[in-house]
């Protein structure tokens, strides 16, 4: 997409969102402009306890102890008699 489509499609969105939707939309802005590069993706700004559970999560995961997606969609599908 070229630069002046994606400006004029962005300024439509926001003509033409709600008060809540300018909200939500300023402050997306405004903690994109204000943050910095961070190559970590962030993982320096969580918590011990975060980056415990992720760690934990991972090596749950590696060992086969999740569930895999297919299965929890299906389920939720099934529970919700959605379509798809």
């Amino acid at each position: 997409m070229e630069e002046a489509t994606l400006k004029i499609e962005l300024i439509d969105k926001i003509e033409h969102a709600d008060f809540n939707q300018l909200r939500e939309i300023s402050g997306l802005l405004t903690n994109y402009f204000n943050s910095k590069y961070d190559e970590t993706g962030g993982w320096d700004s969580l918590s011990e306890h975060q980056k415990k559970r992720i760690t934990e999560s991972i090596a749950q995961a590696d060992a086969g102890l999740g569930t895999p997606v297919k299965e929890v969609l299906q389920r939720t599908r099934d529970k919700f008699n959605l379509n798809g």
